[in-house]
């Protein structure tokens, strides 16, 4: 049968004409934490599908059910049952994957990655999930008539589609319906193997299921293959995704990472290498800044954007020497931690030290504890270097209580930074 009968005699056209728009705007609102690298735009993309998976189940369902009510097992049997089905569903897969790439385009849109191209890995494992959906569709259409199956996998697929990710617990859940790598990538991380398996393992364990029970005579035995099938391959499913828990992400590959110089290595990831003078001179300059002050940066920073701003890259060098976490004496029950004040006022001295305007930063930063910072950076040089010893001391160490005052350090003497 030629497409275009198919696609007028079905539902799938009309779907089309409310998803597709749907998809664009929708993926148009919740764009911010991507950033323009494709891993990060393939796997945010993927935060539509339940929107897909519901449109394209109910879209099954009907005509599953359509095909059903038109008794053509009872014809002369000159097509398979599968072959019919394969036929009659082509429409709905194919909404599918435009559902997806519109999806994709839209992020795209946002944020060019100018490096690579899309994870085909994640792809993949997202139309596998619509594939499910659509196959699943199709059985429960077969059931029940056009209106109540549609409206079934519409539910269903849209509760399966986003509620796993809602659940603290089974966190491992979301990794099923390939809503595990949504929230992913950052530059340093990258879409875990491991989540896309289980989800790719998963729906195969239903499109297999409801292939055995199209192929397969009615009976027990169908039902007794298909079901055993399905368990078995999701079984497997939830044992690759058990042990993830929320996280479907991994770290990156470092042999992508390029460093540059010394004291500090500047580290740089395949995106960031277009902007990269921009790293090393805001990077050169700030090392020079702070050590007038008594602040040695690390051996090594890596940096988290990709389309810097000279002062954005002075306060991230900046801020590279403070600790990545609390200390792991804050971390017990009912433990104290007197250097959660400092810290923040830590963060903002080594920015305007680094040449960050104050401005700047009180955009984005408490103004009390920026106000604070720019009183230290009045002092002279070797008394802002005691300060920041001292209030070092206190974020790394519980016992040390923070000492944030300008006055206790304003006798000692110094150059001015």
């Amino acid at each position: 049968m030629k497409l275009a009968t198919l696609l007028k005699s079905g539902p799938t056209a009309w779907a089309a004409l409310l998803l597709l728009p749907g998809l664009v705007w929708f993926g148009a609102q919740n764009t911010e934490s991507t950033i323009p690298s494709w891993e990060s735009v393939t796997a945010q993309s993927t935060i539509v599908l339940g929107f897909v998976t519901a449109v394209c189940g109910a879209c099954a369902a009907w005509e599953g059910a359509r095909l059903e009510s038109a008794r053509i097992a009872d014809w002369a049997a000159v097509r398979s049952p599968l072959r019919i089905a394969l036929e009659h569903l082509a429409p709905v897969a194919l909404l599918g994957l435009a559902g997806l790439l519109a999806a994709l385009a839209t992020y795209f849109s946002t944020g060019a990655p100018t490096v690579g191209y899309p994870d085909p890995g994640i792809l993949g494992a997202a139309y596998l999930a619509v594939l499910a959906h659509v196959a699943v569709g199709y059985l429960v259409g077969r059931k029940l008539t056009r209106l109540l199956g549609t409206a079934v996998m519409l539910v269903v697929g849209y509760l399966w589609g986003f509620w796993p990710a809602a659940l603290a617990s089974p966190a491992w859940l979301r990794h099923l319906n390939g809503q595990g790598v949504g929230e992913c990538c950052t530059l340093g991380r990258e879409a875990s193997p491991r989540s896309l398996a289980a989800t790719a393992v998963f729906s195969l364990a239903l499109i297999t299921a409801a292939l055995v029970a199209l192929v397969l005579d009615k009976g027990r035995l169908r039902t007794a293959v298909a079901g055993v099938l399905g368990v078995a391959v999701a079984g497997v499913s939830v044992a690759l995704a058990a042990p993830l828990r929320f996280d479907g992400t991994q770290p990156r590959d470092r042999s992508a990472l390029e460093c540059t110089g010394s004291a500090p290595q500047v580290c740089l990831w395949p995106e960031q290498q277009e902007h990269r003078q921009t790293f090393l001179a805001a990077a050169a300059k700030t090392k020079q800044r702070l050590e007038t002050v008594g602040v040695r940066l690390p051996a090594r920073i890596e940096y988290s954007m990709t389309d810097p701003r000279d002062t954005e890259v002075r306060a991230a060098t900046a801020t590279s020497v403070l600790p990545g976490r609390p200390p792991a004496c804050s971390q017990g029950p009912h433990a104290q931690y007197p250097g959660y004040e400092a810290a923040g006022v830590l963060y903002a001295w080594l920015a305007l030290s680094a040449g960050m305007p104050a401005s700047e930063l009180s955009a984005q930063w408490p103004p009390e504890e920026v106000t604070l910072a720019q009183s230290v950076r009045e002092l002279p040089a070797g008394a802002q270097a005691a300060w920041y010893k001292r209030t070092m001391q206190s974020v790394r160490d519980c016992a040390v209580e923070p000492e944030l005052s300008p006055a206790t350090f304003g006798h000692l003497k110094g150059d001015t930074a």
